[in-house]
């Protein structure tokens, strides 16, 4: 894949009372772009087929799309209606759903409409609007080049935030103020959000419709599933931002998307606007390569062998499978990404490029010049910190990262921090210590499944050990350390640490014995074995991050130069634009894919595997007779499900709008395709494509599934 090349004139920071987006030739064309709006090229944007102005994307001060959008839980929403009503995926509120249902109301099997909006039901999803951004790199990074090391960069930068992030905040109480990093240690935007905590499930499709297809076709195409949810955003009476209450009212939005139900066709202009996750695109080779190596095939096995436990123990247990979904679905979305990631980098030249990009901006400064010397010198260096942290990154993983999915161990650490800190405090600080140790351990227990706990433990510490052991650094005391975790392993089915009855009960009647008799067992005793390795690659982790970070800046630089290009700056879950058309591909040989798919493809599938289990009466419900013409795409008169696009969408898209030339919404983003997970390191739009849910699709599970007429009557669409 050739450079993508960004020739863009200048960068206007966001302060004025109008947007003024970079005026470019028109031979512009990018290869990638999740655009801030300061990075928006108008005059590229009309060529490509937008329709609409500057001011119509955003105008501070004024009414725009901007206002239209949130975001909502970590996905991207968007107002559909004065009433403050939200539209985003299903597999965004899907936990919250799950954790609404029981096995007398599945509202995750059977769907939820709420009739009127007293029905309506509180879920923990805040939602933010963009009001202004500016750069405020300049206040950032004041007095960082007085600093002597990285730690020393690091906590000036950190200060100037928390400065000017209070500052803000006097000045505007009433929103939420983020300092987000564009370029790490470089470059950084002020945003100001409307913040909303009041948000309420409204209606969610059954999962065999906004999820049907399950693993087997998450981050596939042809997709068949109504991926669209709706919640809706509430505010006091006094129109200010307030918690759950009984008594708040609607919010109502600035501006709404306007619904065309007639949809779109292929080759069709299409944008999306949201808040995309984070994308890693100007790291180096090294960094690559680490991914590749490392990170990814560590975390996707150990998801892969989470998720197989979490089904085993909850087949046939409704109670325990619903408390347990949102845990499964987060983590299988995770596995397969990453799986994907693993394919994708494998598959193309993504490592090897970037690496011989890294290796020719050394040569390429090689001529004898001070700039020379310290080019090679930084490129260099991050490449021997990489080397290390390929060489610690799996007792990282199970050391620091993977304790985090076993209850038990996070449990055994609070106990040794508890002891510690009772032997190092005051006789009068005893009280307090040990009210925070009682508050912090509820929160552990009780589990959802005892033995699942068991095998967590398990497997983190048999690999912290197993990693510990191959490395002599680490490796301070293998055998005594391999004695406790073969003892903790073995006394596992009858220690205190998975046993949820009695650990409640001593925490709640007497914390003190609990403490004692939890460090005298082997689990903590195998912990506090493992306390000096796990330090010892802790404390690498954290210097090579601090390094890093005053690294990266000059990198980015150097690499820019070589390029030749001013770099978008990476997806940050700020607001961003991206546009391209509605698109098949070919992602291998003899695979084509086309940029539809319709019902028939749901009834193709219906009851095939589990992944497509499709109920008779939802069946029934979907298999309507004298269909409105509305509903039909016009070439081929069959209901239009899913659409395919080549949009630059990462994590945090979820959600987002697809919207035509004018700006109506015409479509639920929703994923990608499997060769399109690389996107986060690399983007082409040979491979990359994302999908989304038709509005049609949406309307007409609305109407025929849900019977939702009221909600259809809202949202000013006549069908």
């Amino acid at each position: 894949m050739k450079a993508s090349v960004y020739r863009i004139i200048g960068r206007v920071g966001i302060a004025a009372t109008a947007l003024v987006l970079v005026l470019v030739g028109s031979s512009y064309t990018p290869e990638e772009g999740m655009f801030p709006l300061n990075y928006l090229n108008i005059t590229q944007l009309k060529n490509a087929g937008m329709q609409l102005d500057a001011e119509d994307i955003f105008n501070p001060g004024q009414v725009s799309l901007t206002d239209a959008l949130v975001n909502v839980g970590g996905c991207t929403g968007s107002f559909i209606s004065e009433e403050g009503l939200i539209i985003t995926n299903h597999h965004c509120v899907y936990g919250n759903v799950a954790r609404l249902s029981s096995t007398d109301n599945n509202y995750l099997e059977n769907g939820f409409v709420a009739r009127e909006k007293s029905q309506e039901l509180p879920i923990s999803m805040p939602c933010k609007i963009t009001q202004s951004y500016e750069d405020v790199s300049e206040r950032i990074l004041e007095g960082t080049s007085e600093t002597n090391t990285p730690s020393e960069r690091v906590m000036r930068i950190g200060q100037n935030i928390q400065r000017l992030t209070n500052e803000e905040k006097l000045k505007y109480p009433d929103l939420s103020i983020e300092i987000s990093e564009m370029f790490i240690g470089k470059s950084y935007t002020l945003f100001r959000y409307i913040y909303l905590k009041d948000v309420r499930l409204v209606m969610a499709p059954p999962v065999t419709v906004g999820q049907f297809g399950g693993d087997t076709d998450n981050w596939e195409w042809p997709r068949h599933n109504g991926d669209f949810s709706l919640v809706r955003a509430y505010v006091g009476k006094d129109g200010k931002s307030a918690a759950y209450s009984k008594d708040n009212i609607p919010y109502t939005p600035k501006k709404i998307l306007k619904i065309n139900p007639k949809g779109t066709q292929e080759n069709d202009f299409v944008f999306i606007m949201g808040y995309p996750g984070r994308t890693f695109r100007h790291e180096s080779g090294s960094y690559l390569k680490f991914q590749q190596e490392v990170q990814l095939p560590q975390i996707q096995s150990f998801y892969k062998t989470y998720i197989d436990w979490m089904k085993e123990l909850s087949e046939g247990n409704t109670a325990k499978r619903l408390k347990f979904a949102g845990t499964i679905q987060g983590m299988e979305n995770t596995e397969k990404n990453f799986r994907g990631k693993i394919q994708g980098l494998r598959r193309t030249d993504v490592v090897k490029a970037r690496q011989l990009q890294d290796e020719a901006i050394k040569t390429v400064y090689k001529k004898g010049t001070t700039q020379g010397a310290q080019a090679s010198k930084i490129v260099n260096r991050i490449q021997e910190i990489w080397n290390v942290r390929n060489e610690y990154g799996a007792a990282y993983y199970y050391g620091h990262v993977f304790t985090r999915q076993s209850k038990a161990f996070q449990m055994a650490e609070l106990s040794l921090q508890t002891a510690n800190l009772l032997k190092a405090s005051p006789k009068k600080a005893k009280d307090s210590i040990i009210m925070d140790f009682q508050n912090k351990a509820k929160r552990l227990y009780p589990f959802v499944d005892e033995e699942l706990e068991r095998r967590a433990f398990k497997e983190v510490a048999n690999g912290i050990l197993r990693y510990t052991a191959n490395n002599t650094k680490l490796n301070t005391n293998g055998k005594m350390a391999t004695a406790f975790c073969m003892n903790a392993i073995k006394e596992s089915g009858k220690s205190l640490y998975f046993n949820n009855a009695k650990m409640l009960a001593l925490l709640e009647k007497n914390p003190n014995k609990l403490l004692n008799i939890l460090n005298k067992e082997n689990t903590t005793k195998l912990l506090l074995e493992l306390e000096g390795s796990r330090a010892l690659v802790y404390t690498i982790w954290r210097e090579t991050e601090l390094e890093l970070s005053t690294l990266m800046p000059q990198y980015i630089g150097y690499r820019e130069d070589y390029l030749q290009s001013q770099f978008i700056p990476d997806a940050n879950s700020t607001l961003r634009l991206t546009y391209g058309y509605i698109k098949g591909y070919k992602p291998n040989d003899g695979e084509v894919h086309a940029p539809f798919t319709t019902l028939d493809g749901v009834f193709a599938k219906a009851n095939t595997k589990e992944d497509y289990r499709l109920p008779e009466d939802v069946q029934d419900k979907l298999s309507q007779k004298n269909i409105p013409s509305i509903f039909k795409d016009p070439k081929t008169g069959k209901v239009v499900v899913g659409i395919l696009y080549n949009l630059d969408t990462t994590g945090g898209n979820s959600g987002s709008p697809v919207l035509n030339a004018r700006g109506e919404l015409i479509g639920i983003n929703f994923d990608r395709s499997f060769t399109a997970t690389i996107n986060d390191y690399a983007w082409n739009q040979d491979y990359s494509r994302s999908i989304g849910c038709d509005i049609r699709y949406v309307l007409y599970v609305l109407k025929y599934v849900s019977e939702a007429d009221k909600i259809i009557e809202e949202l000013g669409v006549k069908l």
